[in-house]
């Protein structure tokens, strides 16, 4: 990072060579000249009076630094220079330059560009925050997620560009580190040619994941070589965090997930390279210490303040969380471990955990006692009125009945049998039934793989209903048979986690910070959520297991721009797993050989707090907040056709809105 400010005054600043006299570092007037900026421009963590500003110079053999010239002006035309100044783009540092510019005036556009040889980059725009505590009646900003370059299309960002923002919210998955995974296959964008690694590390599936430092590195340059994210960073400052697949899917601290053994495992110069290539990408106000040898070398939580009308507070959720609360070697795989979880299992094993700490949240933390303490001290020392959470994983409660989930798909199949026998249930007596069927399974026998049922509630039912026609022994000639054909492996009759990765696999650590809120009164705080996949929006209660929940704050979760979509995830699961084919018409269904999504209604008929559901999307999150409301446009975007995006991207919209005052969505 080099440090320069506005109208000429320069500070002290550092490089990789440590402290110099000039913004490049030490001999940044020595060098050759580069060929261009094929990565084009971008601007980040806009403060009142500062900017970061980056880009990544071309021409270089990997010996000596290029020389680079920034210039940034208040005017679009660069008629008068507030910085001019050279800089030196290093062989260390992959040729990228990371340059904060102070001195800048608040809430005001800035424009900047860099030059090499007799080259010019593309000009960027940027605007600084409005200076704390100055009365704001609007701010508008975007906030997306999951930009996985093989899959699907970055349409998304054509329209983003064209929007009037303030700023960008990234809340990680910028690059995705495999690649050829069978996710990756199909429905990508001709413009989008599949990528390869220099070193990388072949899966048992085939795929291939970055590894070393130049894999990163080379992910970053791909992405970053597509002119649509080039117009988004040069059109606003980004506020950026990672998640997962910057480093690995699923990981934890310095360890990876991809079979059930590999966080026994530290993946420390892995986990430093991929930190170390999102530092050099980024325009983001960090510092990475290389001489630390901990794969903790970086901090990239902090915060961010926008006159008196929000607090932005960026999380990182993956550098400092604990192992997932039932460790993959238990289970074998990721089921039961991360993913369809049984809830009393987690939370057993979660308070055994805090039992042998003492009963701290050490070993069932996403944040850390560290982060922890700094978001709650941000949180209660924020004087805006709103304060707004960049939270990677979501924080809503997505749980599953299996036992409701059976009796419910058992009565949907039995209802058109029984009128065959001419019995036809009026709406009350179908609830009825499945209010039988649901005692009967609760009590099955369930030690084995198969569940053993004794229809001791449905039979009388049915027999008194049909004034006796269905006897004991029609109903076990006729009837058991197919009730029996239809049920599920017993793992299937219990309460499930859905995904224990995001925050429902830390339910103690998120109820403690609900608590906090609620202890020190601090409302309307709203959590922007990426990571899986779908759009959801819902209060954020203070005990999803107590009797009668209440509500602290709102979460507000963007689906993935370019991800394969969390239904897709679940129908692949229903129609290759065994165990849970029989569970598909809680997926879906089809009709006149359509798929028709049935998940969207099966979680929020389990998750009442889940306001507004759509679990097969891709796109991003528009916000426009005022003091008086915060309202979020969900822009869903089409499936890309033929190899090529639809134009336009957006598909359809939903309008979801936050009144000040109160922790409730309202779905308009």
């Amino acid at each position: 990072m080099t440090v320069s400010t506005a109208a000429g005054a320069l500070s002290a600043c550092g490089g990789s060579g440590g402290a110099a006299s000039q913004p490049g570092g030490k001999d940044a007037a020595e060098g050759i000249a580069g060929s261009g900026f094929g990565q084009g421009v971008a601007s980040g963590d806009p403060k009142p009076d500062s900017i970061i500003l980056w880009t990544r110079a071309d021409g270089g053999s990997g010996g000596q630094n290029i020389k680079v010239t920034l210039q940034l002006s208040d005017r679009a035309d660069f008629s008068t220079l507030l910085v001019n100044v050279a800089l030196s783009a290093q062989p260390a540092w992959d040729y990228t330059l990371r340059h904060k510019v102070t001195g800048l005036n608040s809430a005001t556009t800035y424009y900047y560009r860099f030059l090499t040889g007799a080259a010019v980059s593309m000009t960027g725009r940027t605007k600084t925050a409005p200076a704390a505590g100055t009365p704001l009646s609007q701010l508008k900003f975007a906030f997306i997620s999951c930009q996985d370059w093989s899959v699907n299309h970055w349409g998304a960002f054509d329209e983003l560009a064209t929007q009037d923002l303030d700023f960008i919210v990234h809340l990680g998955d910028y690059i995705y580190e495999t690649v050829g995974a069978g996710f990756q296959s199909g429905g990508n964008e001709s413009r989008h040619p599949a990528l390869s690694l220099p070193n990388g590390t072949k899966r048992a599936d085939g795929a291939i994941y970055a590894t070393t430092l130049a894999d990163y590195r080379s992910l970053y340059k791909a992405y970053r070589g597509d002119a649509r994210l080039q117009k988004l960073h040069a059109s606003f400052p980004m506020i950026a965090i990672w998640d997962d697949h910057e480093f690995s899917d699923d990981c934890w601290q310095d360890r990876q997930e991809y079979s059930a053994t590999d966080d026994s495992t530290p993946q420390t110069a892995r986990r430093r390279s991929a930190s170390q290539a999102w530092f050099e990408n980024m325009p983001a106000d960090v510092q990475l210490d290389l001489n630390n040898p901990s794969f903790q070398n970086i901090q990239i939580y902090r915060s961010f303040v926008f006159g008196d009308l929000a607090t932005l507070v960026m999380t990182d959720e993956r550098l400092y969380r604990s192992d997932h609360i039932i460790p993959e070697t238990q289970t074998g795989s990721e089921i039961g471990s991360r993913y369809f979880v049984p809830q009393d299992i987690l939370s057993q094993v979660e308070a055994a955990k805090m039992t042998s700490t003492g009963g701290n949240l050490l070993s069932v933390s996403v944040l850390g006692e560290t982060q922890r303490a700094w978001w709650q001290g941000q949180m209660k020392s924020a004087t805006t009125t709103w304060k707004l959470w960049g939270n990677e994983v979501s924080l809503l409660r997505m749980g599953f009945d299996g036992t409701v989930a059976v009796a419910a798909l058992l009565t949907q199949g039995l209802v058109p049998q029984l009128a065959g026998f001419g019995l036809t249930l009026s709406q009350p007596q179908i609830a009825q039934l499945q209010g039988a069927l649901y005692l009967d399974l609760a009590a099955a026998n369930t030690s084995g793989a198969t569940p053993v049922v004794s229809y001791t509630n449905t039979q009388p039912l049915l027999s008194s209903l049909s004034g006796g026609a269905i006897s004991a022994g029609t109903f076990n000639a006729s009837i058991k048979p197919g009730l029996d054909a239809g049920l599920p492996p017993s793992l299937f009759f219990d309460k499930f986690i859905l995904n224990a990765d995001q925050w429902d696999g830390y339910n103690a650590e998120r109820k403690a910070l609900m608590a906090y809120l609620k202890a020190q009164s601090i409302g309307n705080v709203v959590a922007l959520t990426g990571d899986i996949h779908a759009f959801f929006a819902g209060p954020v209660m203070d005990d999803y297991d107590a009797a009668s929940p209440s509500p602290v704050m709102v979460d507000l979760v963007t689906a993935g721009v370019s991800s394969n979509s969390l239904f897709s995830y679940f129908k692949n699961v229903v129609d290759t797993v065994p165990a849970f084919s029989k569970a598909k018409p809680l997926i879906y269904t089809t009709a006149s050989g359509q798929v028709v999504n049935t998940f969207t209604n099966t979680l929020q008929s389990f998750n009442s707090w889940l306001k507004y559901v759509d679990s097969d999307a891709q796109g991003y999150a528009l916000v426009t907040l005022t003091p008086a409301k915060l309202s979020c446009v969900f822009h869903k975007v089409g499936a890309v056709s033929n190899g090529v995006a639809p134009s336009p991207a957006t598909l359809s919209v939903k309008t979801v809105e936050v009144a000040a005052g109160a922790a409730a969505v309202n779905v308009l």
